[in-house]
């Protein structure tokens, strides 16, 4: 199956996928004058790699990606393959660790995708499950925002993710949504079993239908004036809180 190219761009973005990715580069862009510091240390890194570096202007790379910021390096890339969501299933009924899949219920903002991403991996979710529909795609801007994340967190992507909860619930994960009504918050919820930790976007939350097929519902505390955090801010609450009680556990 032929993979989707891309336009990426950004110090760490680039450098992670010139380490951990360097297959699915097919051209790269680098600002022409002096280079210090971490694009030097790119120009470098690709060299070894054996990736063909074009030196351009400045207003090149700002064409290349429509004016956003590039910090200098631009290249195209093909898209990592996406895991089979029947795999994960797989994964999720003979697992040996406790499996932690986040799962992003219509986040549209690409900004907002890139970072769960990134969140995901620090974190060390097995992988992101979203809906084909209603979601960001993968642009530069995601691949941007997920700072090399998106060469490291597998992404599953399905036709309708209400039916996928259902079969993830048979499988055996327990759905914990986020919510800012729920009695119950994040730090008064057993997260210590497989779990699927699911977020919403930040203007309109989990869905009625998503909500629905959740084991449980919890809220951030906020003591602030502040309702709500970010939506990837609140994946990291989640995500973290989740982590650490699994090492309490262990110990």
């Amino acid at each position: 199956m032929t993979r989707r190219q891309i336009l990426a761009w950004g110090l760490h973005s680039v450098r992670a996928t010139i380490t951990h990715a360097v297959e699915d580069i097919l051209e790269l862009w680098l600002k022409d004058g002096r280079l210090l510091d971490d694009l030097a240390t790119i120009e470098s890194l690709a060299a070894q790699a054996g990736v063909a570096i074009q030196r351009v202007p400045w207003k090149t790379l700002e064409r290349l990606t429509e004016g956003a910021v590039h910090q200098g390096v631009v290249i195209r890339r093909r898209l990592p393959a996406q895991m089979d969501f029947e795999d994960y299933v797989c994964s999720v009924v003979n697992a040996e660790c406790r499996p932690l899949l986040l799962i992003l219920d219509e986040i549209q903002d690409p900004q907002n995708f890139g970072a769960c991403l990134r969140v995901a991996d620090g974190a060390g979710a097995d992988a992101v499950l979203v809906g084909r529909k209603n979601n960001a795609a993968i642009t530069g801007t995601v691949a941007k925002a997920a700072s090399g994340a998106l060469d490291s967190v597998p992404i599953i992507a399905v036709s309708n993710l209400a039916r996928a909860l259902d079969q993830l619930r048979i499988a055996g994960l327990w759905l914990v949504g986020a919510v800012h009504d729920a009695p119950t918050t994040v730090f008064d919820c057993d997260f210590r079993i497989p779990l699927g930790v699911i977020v919403g976007s930040e203007r309109k939350g989990l869905r009625k239908l998503t909500r629905s097929k959740c084991d449980h519902l919890v809220s951030i505390p906020m003591s602030g004036r502040i309702p709500s955090l970010n939506v990837a801010t609140a994946t990291a609450v989640m995500l973290f809180e989740a982590r650490r009680q699994s090492r309490n556990s262990r110990n």
